[in-house]
């Protein structure tokens, strides 16, 4: 049974893997849900993962049980020295895998972005980080602190910056009426009383919030002024995030990859 290769890119909405030969030819995808573990908790992440993983090696015509030379995890959630133990005591258990590299979700984005390998990834997608390497190895993050305390310029944290402005519309406080009809919309809703319904179900997930990025950013290309402000302050945060990781580093004109769903 011929050996193979597999790589995986676990974010917050989504889990992409891939299955190449040994001399790199892709053989099959797979896809599953959000494999941030931080959010939606280590059984779900790691079933996001089998499933992705399983989807891809059949998409190649392959056993689920066929030999994988290497493997390369890039994973939301797993930026700190705790979060990897606890995913290559997993990696571990399964046997199939010969040897892996587990990272966070932006070494990937850096690695195949930049000329060189080091630069700044930023990654914005349901959460938000930036990550960057110099040339001689140092490395800095910034963000990733997930949605309580942190992702800011998320497209999670524009869905909630969007649904505010929308009930505040709804209320008589705001008038961002295009605002309040994208979302309804989007979500097939009819009247804005049936948001707190919508959005309070247990079955709701972050991604589902992080999903109105979409109709809000196409608003602000329409020239909607609420859209607009709400699209700038975002991008106004990612900036912030690119900023600090340069400084740290003590780089001048990095190049800069990015990422995200």
């Amino acid at each position: 049974m011929a050996e193979l290769l597999l790589g995986v890119d676990g974010g917050g909405s989504k889990t992409l893997a891939l299955v190449a030969d040994l001399r790199g030819r892709v053989l099959g995808r797979g896809i599953g849900g959000s494999s941030n573990y931080q959010s939606v908790g280590f059984a779900a992440a790691t079933g996001e993962l089998e499933a992705a993983i399983t989807d891809a090696l059949r998409s190649a015509g392959s056993d689920s049980a066929c030999p994988i030379a290497a493997a390369c995890f890039g994973l939301a959630g797993v930026g700190r020295p705790a979060d990897r133990a606890t995913f290559n005591a997993w990696l571990k258990e399964h046997g199939r895998i010969r040897r892996w590299t587990l990272v966070n979700d932006a070494e990937p984005v850096l690695a195949a972005g930049t000329p060189a390998g080091w630069g700044v990834a930023l990654i914005c997608g349901t959460g938000s980080f930036c990550y960057g390497r110099a040339p001689d190895d140092r490395t800095s993050r910034a963000g990733g602190w997930g949605h309580l305390i942190g992702d800011e310029g998320s497209g999670y944290a524009l869905g909630v910056q969007a649904l505010r402005l929308a009930t505040q519309t709804a209320d008589g406080r705001a008038d961002a009426q295009a605002m309040l009809h994208a979302i309804l919309h989007h979500w097939q809703l009819s009247d804005p009383a049936e948001l707190v319904h919508y959005v309070y179900d247990p079955a709701r997930t972050r991604a589902d919030i992080a999903a109105l990025a979409e109709p809000i950013t196409a608003l602000a290309e329409q020239g909607d002024r609420f859209a607009r402000e709400l699209v700038d302050q975002a991008a106004y945060e990612l900036g912030r995030m690119v900023a600090a990781v340069v400084r740290r580093l003590g780089l001048e004109t990095p190049p800069l990859a990015t990422g995200g769903g």
